[in-house]
Order: structure tokens, then C-alpha cells, then sequence
């Protein structure tokens, strides 16, 4: 795992999330897909890593109901707690948080309408049901450049990336297949467990069971030059 400076860092990932899901998704509804993984798991809102069987909580789950920005659907797993929206500002300054996290699990759908079934991410596929970007280790403060001036209060300034659906300075995070199923998504009971397999083949799974609240997601015109 590796830390990293998130100065211009979102940016580049924002049009990484575009590019993926831009192209569209496979599976319009996922209960006809053919699943690779068991799903007969209950991380009891956690993901685990095997590869050093460390388990991290994420047991908040937000989706976005702000259906203009990135995707039609985002849901945000996490140990933190957000208000009624989320905006992001310069070099991953956040607003919104009423308690940051630690841990991060993020999931974009291009789908119009979440339903129950299994969809699924291959790297070697143009279109995708979904993208996905797994975090640990969030340190959150204040930003300040290498000219020392002031760019954000509520900065991301280092993670640990335990997984990501895009190019990232450490390759062995790339996720090379994954897999998420989703049961009674539409309750206040909703199922989410998701399995992916990094390109140096170890695996990480994860589950929540609860009600997924309501949050709007703010990406707003800024000039960060």
C-alpha cells in the first residue's frame, strides 16, 4: 500500500471515473449475470484484505441523489458521516463531512435504476457495470502548497489505496475482475457485498447490511490554477 500527496491528484482521477463510465455498462440489470465469486459471506459491514487479513470498517453507506455529476448512481461506504451533500472543491478539499472518515468505499453505476442482481468490472472489458476505488489510512487536514499558500481546510492529504478501477502509481491495486451483489437495494435492509481481485491476484470483499441514506454529491465550476 502506498501513501500519496493528493495535490492535483483528484482532478486526474475525476476524468479517470469519466472515462470509464462513459463507455457505458454491460449489464443494464445485473440478476442475469453468471457470478465467478460465492457471495455467502457477512463482513458485518467491513472489508477484508486476505492478503494480510486485516479488517476495516465501513459501516455508513450513502447513495447520491444528485443524478447530473459522474454517474447516475453512487453509493459511498464508509466509517465517517456526511450531511445532506458533499462538495468537493481544490486538490481533494472536502465539505460536507460532519465526521471524516478513515476508510473508503467508493462505487459508481452509470445505471439509471439500481436493481437486486450481480454486476460486474473486468479491466480488459470496454464497458462495465461499474467502477470502484477502495481507500484505508484517510489523514485528513489542511492543505497548503509548496508556495505556502492556504487551499483547503478539510483536505484529503494521504491514503492508503487498497484498490482502484484505475491507473494508480502502485499497479498491484488495480483492480483486474470484480464482482458486487446487491439484495433488497430498495429497503431499509439493503444487501451489498462486492468480492475484486487486484492485478497481483489477492483479494479483497467487503459487505454492508442497512439502510443506504440520501446524500447529494457537489462537484461545482472552480478555478484551482
Amino acid at each position: 500500500m502506498i501513501k500519496k500527496n493528493y495535490f492535483g491528484y483528484f482532478f486526474l482521477t475525476f476524468f479517470g471515473i469519466l472515462s470509464i463510465l462513459s463507455a457505458g455498462c454491460s449489464n443494464e440489470n445485473g440478476g442475469d449475470s453468471i457470478s465467478r465469486f460465492e457471495f455467502d459471506f457477512d463482513l458485518n459491514d467491513h472489508f477484508s484484505i486476505e492478503e494480510t487479513a486485516e479488517l476495516v470498517k465501513t459501516d455508513r453507506a450513502y447513495i447520491d441523489t444528485n443524478y447530473e455529476e459522474w454517474a447516475k448512481n453512487f453509493i459511498h461506504l464508509h466509517d465517517g458521516e456526511i450531511g445532506d451533500s458533499l462538495v468537493l472543491g481544490c486538490w481533494g478539499n472536502w465539505s460536507g463531512y460532519i465526521q471524516n472518515p478513515s476508510a473508503s468505499v467508493k462505487i459508481w453505476f452509470p445505471q439509471t435504476n439500481l436493481e437486486d442482481g450481480i454486476y460486474q468490472y473486468s479491466r480488459t472489458d470496454a464497458l462495465n457495470d461499474f467502477s470502484i476505488r477502495i481507500e484505508k489510512n484517510m489523514q485528513w487536514g489542511e492543505y497548503v502548497s509548496s508556495w505556502g499558500t492556504y487551499e483547503g481546510s478539510n483536505t484529503i492529504l494521504n491514503s492508503d489505496v487498497v484498490a482502484s478501477a484505475w491507473n494508480t502509481s502502485n499497479n498491484s491495486v488495480v483492480v483486474e475482475y470484480a464482482e458486487i451483489k446487491l439484495e433488497n437495494i430498495n429497503t431499509s435492509n439493503s444487501e451489498i457485498r462486492y468480492v475484486i481481485e487486484t492485478s497481483n491476484g489477492h483479494l479483497i470483499k467487503g459487505s454492508f447490511t442497512g439502510l443506504l441514506e440520501d446524500f447529494k454529491l457537489r462537484t461545482p465550476e472552480i478555478d484551482c490554477d
